[in-house]
C-alpha cells in the first residue's frame, strides 16, 4: 500500500502548531493555540504594523513580518503563549491588543482602547494634520508626518491606543499613522 503523500506545506503546518503546543503554558492557564478567521482588514496583508481583528473580537498586531500575503478573511491558527498567528505554514510574530471577550473592550479610562468605525465620506491617503470625519462621529487629526494618496470612499477604519497615543490604520493601507481625537 503507498504511503499517503504530504505537502511540503502540511508538513509545515504540522510543525507550527507542535511548536505552539509545546510551548503551551501549564494546565489551567490560558489555551496555547486556536483556530481563528481574520475579519479585518480585507484583504489581510501580513505585514508589520498591520492591526488583524479576527471573528473572535480579539485584536492583534502583526509585527517584524513583511509576508504581502493578500488573503480574504483567511483561516488563521493563533498561538498567544508564543506570540504567533500562523497563516499557510508561515509564522508570523504578533503583539495581543485586546482579548476578544466584552470586557476588555476599555481600559481603564473611559475611551476605548480600540475604536472601528468608518470614514465618512472621501479618503484621500496621509497627509501631516489631516481631519478626518468617521462616521460614528469622531473627528480625528494626524499628527505624524507621514504622507501618501490613495482615494478611497467610505473605508473602514481601526484607531488602537497604544501607550499615550492613537493610531489609525485604514482598510487597504499598508502603514498606521498617530492621531489625536478632536471630537
Amino acid at each position: 500500500m503507498a504511503k499517503p503523500s504530504w505537502s511540503r506545506a502540511h508538513h509545515t503546518c504540522l510543525a507550527a502548531i507542535a511548536l505552539c503546543l509545546c510551548a503551551a503554558p501549564s494546565y489551567g492557564q490560558q489555551k496555547a493555540c486556536f483556530e481563528d478567521v481574520v475579519s479585518k482588514p480585507s484583504p489581510f496583508l501580513g505585514n508589520h504594523g498591520e492591526v488583524v481583528t479576527l471573528s473572535s473580537g480579539s485584536i492583534w498586531e502583526i509585527q517584524f513580518s513583511y509576508e504581502y500575503l493578500y488573503e480574504y478573511y483567511p483561516s488563521v491558527i493563533v498561538c498567544p503563549a508564543t506570540r504567533k498567528l500562523i497563516i499557510k505554514g508561515k509564522s508570523l510574530s504578533v503583539l495581543q491588543i485586546r482579548e476578544g471577550t466584552q470586557a476588555s473592550l476599555r481600559e481603564a479610562g473611559s475611551e476605548p482602547a480600540v475604536i472601528e468605525s468608518r470614514i465618512d465620506g472621501d479618503f484621500e491617503g496621509w497627509d501631516y494634520e489631516a481631519i478626518f470625519k468617521l462616521q460614528n462621529g469622531q473627528m480625528w487629526m494626524q499628527t505624524s508626518s507621514r504622507y501618501r494618496y490613495r482615494y478611497k470612499f467610505s473605508p473602514g477604519v481601526v484607531i488602537v491606543k497604544i501607550g499615550n497615543e492613537y493610531q489609525m490604520q485604514v482598510d487597504g493601507m499598508d502603514e498606521r499613522v498617530t492621531v489625536r481625537r478632536l471630537r
